[in-house]
C-alpha cells in the first residue's frame, strides 16, 4: 500500500499549485516515507481525523521532519475552521489517539469477557465524559 500512496502523492504534487498542502489521513503509514518521494516534502503533513469524523472532535495534525511552519499553521487553522479540537503530534506509529485507544479498547473487551454488558461498558465511559463508549466506537470504525 505504501507504493500506491507514494504514487498518488507524486500525482498530486504534479497536478497542484506549489503552495497546495498535501495531507494524508493515514495512521498506519510513515508520513516521512511518503513525503520523501516528493520534490517539495515541506508541503506534506498528516491530518488524522477520528471515526466517525462527524462525531469525534479530535484532529491530530502530524508534523513530518520536513513539514514547513506554513504547512503546519495552515493545517491547524483548517482544523479550527471546521470546529475540530486540533493537536500537533509527531510522526510515530499510531500517533497519540491510536496509542491511547488500544489499551482502552483492550480493557473494555476484558470487562466484557468478565461479564459486563456492552451497555454497561458504554454507559460507564459516557458517564465518565467520553463522547461515546468503546463498544459503540468499535462498531463505527
Amino acid at each position: 500500500i505504501m507504493d500506491l500512496k507514494k504514487e498518488v502523492f507524486l500525482a498530486i504534487e504534479a497536478n497542484t499549485k506549489p503552495d497546495c498542502l498535501i495531507c494524508t489521513n493515514t495512521s498506519g503509514l510513515n508520513i516521512d516515507d511518503i513525503a520523501a518521494v516528493l520534490k517539495d516534502p515541506s508541503r506534506v503533513m498528516g491530518t488524522h481525523f477520528f471515526s466517525p469524523a462527524n462525531v469525534m472532535q479530535l484532529l491530530e495534525n502530524i508534523r513530518t521532519s520536513k513539514s514547513s511552519t506554513r504547512t503546519l499553521a495552515t493545517g491547524m487553522a483548517m482544523g479550527k475552521l471546521i470546529n475540530k479540537k486540533c493537536i500537533m503530534v509527531g510522526n510515530c506509529d499510531g500517533f497519540v489517539g491510536n496509542r491511547m485507544i488500544a489499551p482502552y479498547a483492550g480493557e473494555a473487551k476484558m470487562v466484557l469477557e468478565e461479564g459486563a454488558t456492552v451497555e454497561q461498558i458504554d454507559k460507564a465511559a459516557t458517564t465518565f465524559g467520553m463522547a461515546m463508549g468503546p463498544m459503540a466506537l468499535g462498531d463505527l470504525v
